[in-house]
């Protein structure tokens, strides 16, 4: 761990912190030169806890910073999954059955730590910052061992500052996913096996964008007993160790509900239509780019902008990147494509670090500088667009 008594990461870290507090204290200062959107707030939000703004009272960071989904996960966190739930429909603003179409691992961690400061908004800015702090130094140390120290700093300040990188500051599970997915691909290209499935069997509690990896997984697992490099027991053990989380949540959900795919389900309540349809919208979306709104919930271009840049890059960093590395970018550029519309695509991809290993391979100098200034000013800006219920991501 030698990487992380280094001058250069001290100094990094520091940085981090203070450019995090710096980021705090704008959104404090100047929360109200965004207006705050009713329209979202009481039309397209479900609320668990009420922005109390809405209450006549003063701004409070941690109470503006539970955006959307983030309220399904306070909701989870502070009163679990409900028992026999008997709403399960979207569209009542009841939030019941639905809640089980948001994964266990990251509400889980916020109730561990709600049982010591009794506050559930406190206890998930808490959680998530931590998390923020864990997965920059997972990432800095990660890159350090693979590439090198240089590549590891412009990395880590590139991916945690990135425009839509305010996720990383609320109450999602992102944090914790990026911590995951660090450390199970750092231990896939280390091909120990074991410490990379336990990863990614976390992973399948965290987000439903874990679901490619696990194939992707048992593929390697299968040219590595087909090569003689590992035993088909060892990798049956693999196998099953990747699966136990899962097959407890189906069966979770099989007590709870009656039903151990009613997870399934609620995930229907988002999105009605299905795989192939889902791939035929959205590429119908990225030809109509220019007839769609500029930001908008289910189609926009910002969204249709990142499935291009994604595209890019893909093509960009194939002989740039270890293959375990380009393979998982491509899972996690596709599958949002294969099972929803355009919805979050710029959130769902802030956790595709290979995008930004390449861009600090090919960037140095005054190009990094800039790119990483307007990184700066575009996650300051929609922080305040953010926290004021505007969908950004």
């Amino acid at each position: 761990m030698s990487e992380l008594k280094s001058k250069k990461f001290l100094l990094s870290f520091v940085a981090f912190i203070l450019l995090n507090a710096t980021l705090y204290l704008f959104i404090l200062i100047f929360n109200n030169k965004v207006s705050f959107n009713k329209f979202n707030y009481y039309y397209n939000a479900h609320h668990y806890i009420s922005d109390e703004r809405i209450l006549g009272k003063n701004f409070k960071l941690t109470n503006a910073l539970a955006q959307y989904d983030a309220q399904w996960y306070l909701k989870i966190s502070n009163e679990g999954y409900p028992k026999n739930p008997k709403i399960a429909t979207l569209n009542d603003r009841r939030m019941d059955g639905v809640t089980y179409n948001f994964l266990p691992l990251y509400p889980a961690l916020i109730y561990v730590a709600n049982l010591f400061f009794r506050n559930i908004e406190l206890s998930a800015f808490i959680v998530s910052n931590v998390f923020l702090l864990v997965a920059f130094t997972s990432l800095y140390y990660a890159v350090t061992k693979i590439f090198s120290e240089n590549i590891a700093i412009k990395t880590v300040f590139l991916l945690f500052l990135f425009p839509f990188a305010i996720f990383y500051r609320s109450y999602y599970t992102v944090g914790v996913f990026l911590f995951l997915l660090v450390w199970f691909l750092y231990f896939l290209l280390k091909r120990k096996f074991f410490l990379s499935a336990l990863f990614l069997s976390l992973l399948s509690l965290s987000w439903g964008m874990s679901i490619f990896l696990n194939m992707y997984f048992l593929y390697i697992l299968f040219l590595e007993v087909k090569n003689k490099k590992l035993s088909f027991s060892k990798a049956a053990i693999l196998g099953i160790l990747l699966s136990i989380p899962w097959i407890g949540w189906v069966y979770f959900n099989y007590l709870q509900t009656g039903n151990p795919l009613y997870f399934y389900l609620m995930r229907q309540q988002w999105f009605n239509a299905a795989f192939p349809e889902t791939l035929f919208h959205n590429i119908q979306a990225v030809l109509n780019f220019g007839s769609q709104a500029f930001h908008s919930f289910h189609s926009s271009k910002i969204d249709i902008a990142m499935i291009i840049a994604v595209a890019f890059l893909l093509f960009k960093s194939r002989n740039k990147l270890p293959k375990e590395l380009w393979f998982v970018s491509v899972i996690l550029g596709i599958t949002p494509l294969l099972i929803q519309d355009t919805i979050s695509y710029s959130r769902l991809q802030i956790v595709s670090f290979p995008f930004f290993i390449y861009l600090s391979q090919v960037l140095n100098g005054l190009s990094y500088k800039i790119l990483l200034a307007l990184f700066i000013v575009g996650l300051f800006i929609i922080s305040l667009f953010f926290i004021n219920w505007y969908w950004v991501g």
